[in-house]
């Protein structure tokens, strides 16, 4: 599910940017909404962490934890960088 939640909000992310290069004002409400699937995102992935917690998993959770939290960290960064200047743009409007 988290794969979905990740796959939505960059698919919004580039609507926004779509939107925002056509002086649409609907960019913001496209941005908005794909931060509320990397927020999504985040809370499905760590409900998979609580789940492998629960079922005992701890080798799963040694191989998968360190190198997800340096993919989330990036994903994060770089999808507000990239959904803040739609929001910006459109705030100047």
């Amino acid at each position: 599910m988290w794969i979905i939640c990740g796959i939505l909000s960059v698919l919004f992310c580039i609507l926004a940017w779509v939107l925002l290069l056509r002086k649409k004002s609907s960019a913001a409400w496209a941005s908005e909404c794909s931060l509320v699937f990397v927020s999504l995102t985040l809370l499905m992935e760590y409900k998979l962490v609580v789940d492998w917690v629960n079922k005992g998993e701890w080798g799963s959770l040694t191989d998968v934890v360190p190198t997800m939290y340096s993919v989330l960290t990036g994903y994060i960064v770089l999808m507000f960088l990239a959904n803040i200047v739609p929001i910006v743009a459109n705030k100047k409007k």
